[in-house]
């Protein structure tokens, strides 16, 4: 009889139980303890000490972030911005309201490491802000880019007052906003 639930006997369901995992299992009590015999004592002592070695004896955990010599943190860095002048050069296409300088453009991009960022934007070490401000030349002059665009009678330039720079530590990506015009 399909849809036909059985009558409950007001009992509850032992069918299934939870099992204790094993470090529940591991654990006894005082009073269980005080009650146990010398050669019982000894075996739980000598089960701990084993697994209390197997631990000791487990590879270490790799290293967070593997430290990078200077020379590769430059070149990660230096290809990085190359991809980022690219990306802002692509979205760099006239509007109506490049005349006014009123284009927005918005470029996000992926990090390896934090110590790529931090050269990148020639940051110190230990910076841990999550947001920073440039002036548009001094943006320029960081980065060591020249983000223009030639259009039919002109060139399209990062203008604006601020290039705002976003970076989200725990994912290690950063995203560059700004606006450019004539």
């Amino acid at each position: 009889m399909a849809g036909v639930k059985r009558p409950s006997d007001g009992q509850p369901s032992t069918a299934k139980r939870s099992r204790p995992n094993k470090e529940e299992q591991d654990i006894i009590p005082k009073d269980q303890l005080e009650a146990m015999e010398k050669v019982e004592l000894i075996a739980h002592i000598l089960k701990l000490q084993t697994q209390i070695l197997s631990a000791a004896r487990a590879p270490p955990s790799p290293p967070a972030t593997p430290g990078l010599s200077e020379e590769e943190v430059y070149g990660k860095a230096s290809k990085a911005r190359e991809l980022m002048e690219k990306g802002h050069k692509s979205q760099m296409k006239w509007k109506p309201s490049c005349k006014t300088s009123g284009a927005r453009f918005s470029y996000s991009g992926v990090v390896a490491y934090a110590q790529v960022f931090q050269r990148m934007f020639r940051l110190p070490a230990d910076w841990k802000k999550k947001q920073l401000q440039f002036g548009t030349a001094e943006f320029q002059h960081t980065t060591r880019t020249n983000i223009s665009t030639s259009i039919r009678f002109g060139h399209l330039n990062i203008t604006g007052k601020n290039v705002t720079v976003r970076w989200d530590a725990n994912d290690l990506t950063f995203t560059v906003t700004g606006s450019y015009g004539l």
